[in-house]
């Protein structure tokens, strides 16, 4: 039997069905890209799982990665120009993009790396989702009362 014939009867024997999901470190890691992750709040590696979608070896988060077609990631806020005014759209946005468990939120204190989609928990201003980052030390984060900015990265 020669070689290519052992490897397709190898092959034959595994379907996409046999990965639990679990843990996406067990997919090759040449399938694996180094993304920021929102949940763990640092570069991690991370498995396409269709088009943009890309999920975080380390916690199993599912979230979009935004390329241009360089494959540079786009800086996009977060929000539509119409949650950017105060009013309802914008505290509907608010209650959109801070609904996630307790226990996902990050503690706020000048030196984090945040993200957009980090749900931040501020002593002040109480919980907020980090919707654009301003530059690599300033955050935009929409809080219950309004859009505020944030210093980090200290």
């Amino acid at each position: 039997m020669s070689r290519d014939e052992e490897e397709n009867e190898l092959d034959e024997g595994v379907e996409d069905d046999d990965f639990d999901g679990d843990s996406l470190e067990s997919e090759l890691d040449a399938e694996l890209i180094e993304e920021w992750c929102p949940r763990c709040g640092d570069v991690k590696p991370h498995a396409v799982v269709k088009g943009n979608k890309i999920a975080c070896a380390a916690c199993n988060y599912e979230h979009t990665r935004e390329v241009e077609e360089k494959g540079t990631p786009v800086q996009m806020s977060l929000l539509t120009g119409d949650e950017k005014v105060p009013g309802d759209k914008q505290h509907e946005a608010w209650q959109r993009l801070t609904d996630v468990e307790e226990s996902d939120m990050i503690a706020y204190n000048i030196k984090l790396t945040l993200a957009p989609g980090n749900v931040i928990r501020h002593k002040k201003f109480g919980v907020g989702a980090v919707v654009e980052m301003m530059d690599t030390t300033k955050a935009e984060v929409l809080f219950e009362d309004g859009l505020r900015t944030l210093v980090c990265n200290r």
